[in-house]
């Protein structure tokens, strides 16, 4: 450790000093005298949000801060905090998006008010509140007596055999029992333990969701309900596996059953169908939005897919944080 000192004006460097207790001595024509002076570290201001971007509907931001805690927030005119309800004095660093501005802040977190704070510091970070959602025009409808469908290939990506998830929206019609919605399965009668991932029809209404070994039907959930698909209406469905032993169902946002089971997806050269299954039913009703990403996507992610949507308009899936997406079909948009 080393005390930086001009020894001519005893002026101490304190960016190029370590922080420590120093003996600093002065000498006049052979006399000395000695002082203790204590060189502070700065305080630790380090604190982050999950994103640099957001949407007037995506769930309210709070920031990490891996520094010093105790401190405030604050930023540009425009923004504003949920705890303090303007641009300044937050404790928190809470963003209500949907009170702020469409702009780009710098949000500065000061640590002087923490009750620790020895040498206060600062440190920022820019976020954006961004204009919500993209265009959105467009759905395809299917229709079961013309056959209609989508074959995506066999492609090396959609292979996935850990972590999924699968978004879609639809709007329902009333089909028959077997009738396949998003399938990677090969042409059989056994989903359960041939499925590499498979979302059909299990009745008029019912759905059932599918990958190896663990089957989410009506009367097999761990908890909740199976969820319906509600006719002449546009619903979102996500599909999560945690890679492991959990399928979790979501339907407009809201978690609606678990199936906790412990297996391996297995792969298979299935190509991914869209609005059919293999040897069975064909869709009828529109599809909007297919999605699939090789992780599980977590409850606030599945909130701001499904809350970032007015009308034409839908959230922009390739800046859901913290997600790996790696099919998006837009059906026309």
């Amino acid at each position: 450790m080393a005390i930086v000192i001009n020894s001519t004006t005893g002026e101490i460097d304190l960016d190029q000093t370590t922080p420590n207790t120093y003996v600093v001595t002065y000498t006049v024509q052979g006399v000395s005298s000695t002082q203790e002076v204590t060189v502070n570290a700065v305080d630790n201001a380090a604190f982050s949000y999950s994103a640099s971007s957001y949407e007037p509907t995506d769930a309210d931001p709070t920031p990490t801060i891996t520094g010093l805690t105790g401190g405030t927030f604050s930023a540009g005119s425009g923004l504003v905090f949920v705890d303090s309800g303007t641009n300044t004095g937050s404790s928190t660093g809470e963003i209500d998006l949907s009170a702020s501005t469409i702009a780009s802040y710098t949000i500065t977190y000061d640590t002087t008010s923490s009750g620790s704070s020895v040498c206060p510091n600062t440190s920022t970070q820019t976020v954006e509140i961004a204009v919500a959602g993209i265009a959105n025009n467009y759905s395809m409808s299917f229709d079961s007596a013309s056959s209609d469908y989508i074959d995506c290939g066999n492609d090396n990506s959609l292979d996935i055999t850990g972590s999924l998830s699968i978004s879609f929206w639809i709007y329902g019609q009333t089909n028959t029992t077997h009738t396949g919605v998003i399938t990677k399965t090969p042409n059989t009668t056994s989903i359960s333990s041939n499925a590499q991932y498979h979302i059909q029809f299990q009745s008029s209404n019912q759905l059932r969701f599918v990958v190896t070994g663990c089957d989410l039907k009506a009367g097999t959930e761990t908890t909740g309900t199976i969820p319906t698909v509600d006719v002449d209406s546009w619903q979102h469905f996500i599909m999560t596996w945690n890679g492991t032993d959990e399928m979790i169902v979501y339907k407009n946002g809201v978690e609606v059953a678990t199936k906790t089971q412990s297996t391996t997806i297995v792969s298979n050269t299935s190509d991914l169908l869209i609005g059919h299954r293999q040897g069975y039913g064909y869709l009828d009703g529109q599809l909007d939005e297919v999605a699939i990403w090789n992780t599980a996507l977590t409850s606030t992610q599945v909130s701001e897919i499904y809350n970032a949507t007015s009308t034409n308009l839908t959230k922009d899936l390739t800046t859901v944080s913290g997600s790996n997406l790696i099919y998006w079909n837009r059906m026309g948009d």
